[in-house]
């Protein structure tokens, strides 16, 4: 949480260049389609699919500069104009290779950490990627209170508790093709829990979408 301070004391009062500017020359990259680490193409890498929870990712780059500058911006000084632009990048991505009936379902932040942060970061970037791609959003979950991921070891976030996120009452997602919105797969545990909450309403398929994926995933 200190390091978490530190970044938001840094930021605080600093006007933020155009998205656009802040981003430089970046462009989406390829990545695995089952554990979204980078490849040379569109391509399923070494990973085993059993392992996963949902049936495919869909990124836009690897957590690295100029990216992950932006990301933390927009999540932690409350960029909105830089999630908004990311999530557009990332609609128009989705755009084209998701089934009928697909729906997002942004990943949940917990009420009192959305107030002290002033903004939900996954429920703005799946704003901007359902007006970009036309697909509806779907708000089928909600979290709890915990220690933010952000804060723990890889180790220790592998541990969330599967009652950290729920499904909200009348969901009304049986069927759907869901797409999980984050902004960052690190070790999939988040999305594992809220995978699993939506298989459990009995959703037809679980993808992923998120701005980058972490070297370690």
């Amino acid at each position: 949480m200190t390091l978490l301070d530190t970044i938001i004391d840094e930021w605080a009062g600093i006007t933020f260049p155009r998205p656009v500017v802040a981003l430089g020359g970046f462009k989406p990259t390829p990545g695995c389609y089952w554990c979204g680490a980078e490849t040379q193409a569109e391509a399923v890498c070494t990973c085993m699919r059993e392992r996963l929870h949902w049936s495919r990712v869909i990124r836009l780059g690897a957590y690295e500069e100029p990216l992950s500058d932006c990301i933390l911006g927009g999540k932690y000084a409350a960029w909105k104009d830089m999630l908004e632009h990311l999530g557009a990048l990332l609609g128009a991505k989705i755009r084209g290779c998701v089934p009928p009936n697909s729906i997002l379902v942004p990943v949940p932040m917990p009420p009192i950490r959305r107030y002290f942060r002033r903004i939900n970061h996954a429920g703005v970037i799946a704003k901007q990627a359902s007006l970009t791609s036309g697909i509806p959003i779907r708000r089928a979950l909600w979290r709890k209170e915990c220690m933010p991921q952000a804060s723990k070891s890889a180790s220790a976030r592998t541990l969330l508790p599967r009652n950290s996120i729920l499904l909200r009452p009348l969901a009304m997602i049986k069927g759907k093709n869901a797409i999980l919105v984050d902004d960052v797969l690190t070790t999939g545990r988040t999305l594992e829990v809220a995978a699993n909450k939506l298989k459990n309403a009995q959703v037809a398929s679980v993808r992923v979408a998120v701005l980058a994926v972490t070297k370690m995933s």
